[in-house]
């Protein structure tokens, strides 16, 4: 993709966050609501999406982009999209260095899976499943177990 292209993209994802859930109706309880992902997605050149639901603090849905099927996760507070085919420089042990970092304890089941790394840990006492972002393994949503 090159910049021309991107700057048409670039204004309507802004556009998108401008707005915030303001004008959404049904708006997620982490921000973004059901038509705000889909804005997002068709920004980012997703098409023919459905089965977009809420599950485990994240927005799933099946989309098309550049003519093949792909799930995608996409996080209700930034709109980031997490295509399942991504990829990660990350290591098992970066992440785990990272949730440490971050106050987990007892951290086990870490793995890439559908484009976003995974992993089951206790923090303050309670148990949570994590879905981190594949580059910086920063907790993008959680799930209290």
């Amino acid at each position: 993709m090159n910049i021309a292209s991107m700057k048409p993209l670039a204004l309507a994802v802004a556009l998108v966050f401008a707005a915030g859930t303001a004008g959404a109706a049904d708006p997620g309880q982490d921000g973004m609501g059901e038509s705000d992902v889909r804005a997002a997605l068709t920004a980012a050149g997703y098409t023919d999406i459905d089965d977009l639901e809420r599950d485990d603090g994240l927005w799933e849905a099946d989309a098309r982009r550049d003519g093949r099927r792909v799930e995608v996760r996409i996080d209700p507070a930034t709109g980031t999209i997490y295509p399942e085919d991504a990829r990660s420089s990350l290591t098992e042990a970066d992440v785990r260095a990272s949730l440490e970092a971050a106050g987990y304890e007892r951290i086990r089941d870490v793995h890439f899976d559908d484009g976003m790394w995974e992993a089951d840990a206790a923090q303050g006492g309670v148990e949570y499943d994590l879905y981190m972002d594949p580059q910086t393994a920063e907790v993008v949503a959680r799930k209290r177990d």
